[in-house]
């Protein structure tokens, strides 16, 4: 049956689209939700090891739905490789202390803010940070003997190994950014609109009508339009944006002032005879150096000879029409006509349209280079947060930007700090209290970390409202379907899939309730308890 406006997949999917462009949320959730509870039910039922299983499912949403990678796919899978030997060393060092309250709580506090603080180094940490705290909160509030230390392992290394699966084959992640095209699209859009502007300016045999200059015209305010539309859809960046990330934001608002400066530009009326042919070098070449924008932002891996060139000309185009225009300027004042001096000004006004649409092309073509230089990047580099064309080296540069930071004003020093005491405290109210499976403590309180509730009062009430309706919900859940029989098992993919969805598609309070999807696992973990002791 149909339904008005079309069927209800279709009106699903464009909702989805609507509130997740790209579906980055759609993906990372869709992935999680097929591997986590297979994970689980091999791990738990084929296997038999409820620490194993227990591990890989923590371990497989963390690695698939707190992170998501950017750059090449090789440089993807090395991440994912960087952030499994990471998850090994922080469970064997909390397996270590997770026994004695008070080396418990001191190293919590030290790992916490060593993760926390190394945010700062690079948008590669910054994104991975939630993801390495659950991997030493897991262990440090879970006391057991050194010989399920194994299993444990275990389990993290079946979650990387499937996290690298998944991500390679199970709906890749894209390799551009979401606004490389949109970008490119406003580019040829804005060169093609000049291009015809000079024509019909200079008179040529070949130059367009009217009707399809407003046409060209109408394609690049579209095209603008269009490039916004997407830059403001995408409101859950990561909290460290990578340099070529950066780079593109910035030309989210140079490409939307250089169509007003095109457009009005294209609107002068003046007869300025004189500074035509300076203006025409100007604009022809700032098409030019667009034409190779676009073309780099589509293929941002080729080398950026090209633009480089075209920027250069574009340089001397501009520098030309500058001396021109002084030439024009008269040294001592003569009376004159209303009329004469309207005509003076309108030649000042061309000429400075020309200059300005230069200098915002330039600085576009800066920053398409910063972008594709930024991938163009090592493993390495992207790890400590090298910037293009800095003199230092990645680690010295990695070293000045962490020691910027240690200073009594800077927000991030007291962000790490804060967040450190509270995971520390966290773990101590867990001991203290004795509460089973005290690692749900944590859970709550990485929960609110994750959101900005350290600087934005308005935020913290809202994950702390999230947080606490997820476990609400999640335990209600489970009183209604019980710890035994199959409804768990189906309700827990769903339960993962809505939690990774609801934060970019519902709302902020919606993506604090991981809680359901603990508290499903948690009854299908206590079933395959059961299961494994009565075997």
């Amino acid at each position: 049956m149909r339904e008005r406006g079309g069927t209800r997949p279709t009106r699903l999917l464009a909702w989805l689209r609507a509130h997740d462009p790209d579906l980055a949320a759609t993906r990372r959730a869709g992935r999680t939700a097929l591997v986590m509870p297979a994970l689980f039910a091999l791990c738990g039922q084929v296997i038999g090891s409820p620490v194993m299983a227990t591990y890989a499912a923590f371990g497989s949403v963390s690695m698939l739905l707190l992170v998501d990678f950017t750059g090449p796919t090789v440089q993807r899978l090395r991440a994912y490789l960087g952030l499994a030997a990471a998850w090994a060393v922080l469970i064997c060092l909390g397996s270590l202390v997770a026994g004695v309250t008070w080396a418990a709580v001191a190293v919590m506090v030290v790992v916490g803010f060593l993760i926390l603080f190394s945010g700062v180094v690079s948008s590669v940490l910054a994104g991975a940070t939630t993801a390495l705290l659950l991997a030493f909160v897991l262990p440090v509030t879970s006391p057991a003997p050194l010989t399920q230390l194994p299993a444990r392992l275990a389990g993290a290394g079946l979650a990387a190994l499937a996290a690298l699966l998944a991500a390679a084959l199970l709906w890749p992640r894209p390799v551009a950014d979401p606004l490389s095209a949109p970008a490119a699209r406003v580019c040829r859009a804005v060169a093609a609109y000049l291009r015809a502007h000079v024509s019909r300016s200079a008179g040529a045999p070949d130059a367009p009508t009217a009707v399809r200059r407003d046409e060209l015209a109408a394609r690049t305010a579209s095209a603008a339009a269009d490039l916004r539309s997407a830059f403001d859809a995408t409101p859950y960046r990561p909290t460290g944006l990578s340099a070529g990330s950066r780079a593109l934001v910035r030309l989210v608002d140079e490409l939307t002032w250089l169509t007003a400066v095109a457009a009005h530009a294209g609107r002068s009326t003046a007869d300025c005879r004189a500074c035509d042919a300076d203006a025409h070098a100007v604009l022809r070449a700032a098409a030019a150096a667009l034409d190779q924008a676009a073309d780099l932002l589509a293929r941002p891996r080729t080398a950026p000879d090209t633009i480089a060139a075209a920027a250069t000309d574009l340089r001397t185009a501009v520098a030309g029409l500058e001396r021109g225009a002084t030439v024009r300027v008269p040294v001592h004042h003569r009376p004159g006509t209303e009329a004469e001096a309207r005509a003076f000004l309108g030649t000042l006004d061309v000429s400075f349209r020309a200059q300005e649409l230069g200098f915002a092309t330039l600085q576009i073509a800066d920053n398409v280079r910063v972008a594709t230089a930024a991938e163009r990047r090592t493993w390495p580099e992207r790890l400590l947060g090298h910037d293009p064309g800095a003199l230092a080296g990645p680690l010295a540069a990695a070293r000045e930007r962490a020691a910027a930071h240690l200073q009594p004003h800077s927000v991030w020093l007291h962000n790490s700090l804060r967040g450190a005491l509270g995971l520390g405290i966290a773990v101590a109210l867990a001991d203290v209290t004795a509460v089973q499976h005290s690692f749900w403590v944590l859970l709550g309180t990485l929960s609110v970390l994750r959101s900005n509730a350290l600087s934005t009062g308005q935020n913290a009430v809202r994950a702390l409202g999230g947080t606490l309706a997820g476990s609400v919900v999640g335990a209600g859940l489970l009183q209604l379907i019980g710890h035994h029989g199959t409804a768990p098992w189906f309700l827990l993919p769903l339960a993962v899939l809505v939690a990774g969805i609801a934060p970019a598609a519902v709302s902020f309070t919606a993506g604090q309730t991981p809680h359901v999807v603990w508290c499903q696992a948690a009854g299908v973990w206590a079933w395959c308890d059961q299961a494994v002791a009565s075997s």
